[in-house]
């Protein structure tokens, strides 16, 4: 009943598996459903937001990606493999998850599973380096 509230007030946004700098961003396809809790577009000022995440499909690629800000994660629903340089994780719903800016990590899921994560981004500007890699080896290329 929140999501539909959300999506009347005009705070969902489906976000796709590829932007369009991307050379293949005609076979994009819906990756998240993306609720703005708090903020739709929060200042730069502001220290956190809080999003709800419906995620529609795996991350895409091979590669991995880290975020713009620190941020906390909890699954409220279905679960999810996240890949981290010291391998491949089962989340189950109930999971709380904190990450760097920095850290680079990806998301599987399990076929037909439409997990749902309540997510709080923190303060911008924390992030070195490139936002994603594709075809990372952890071992040798993050340490």
């Amino acid at each position: 009943m929140i999501l539909k509230f959300l999506e009347l007030i005009g705070r969902k946004k489906v976000v796709l598996d590829r932007g369009p700098s991307h050379p293949r961003f005609d076979e994009a396809k819906p990756w998240m459903n993306r609720y703005y809790v708090l903020f739709r577009n929060r200042p730069k000022w502001f220290p956190f937001n809080i999003l709800i995440h419906e995620m529609l499909d795996d991350d895409h690629g091979d590669g991995v990606h880290n975020h713009l800000c620190p941020f906390m994660t909890i699954i409220l629903r279905g679960g999810y493999y996240e890949t981290l340089k010291d391998g491949k994780h089962w989340r189950p719903p109930g999971y709380i998850g904190f990450r760097s800016a920095n850290t680079f990590h990806r998301v599987d899921l399990k076929p037909g599973t439409r997990p749902m994560t309540i997510f709080f981004p923190g303060p911008f500007g924390l992030r070195n380096g490139p936002r994603s890699e594709y075809g990372i080896d952890f071992k040798t290329k993050i340490k």
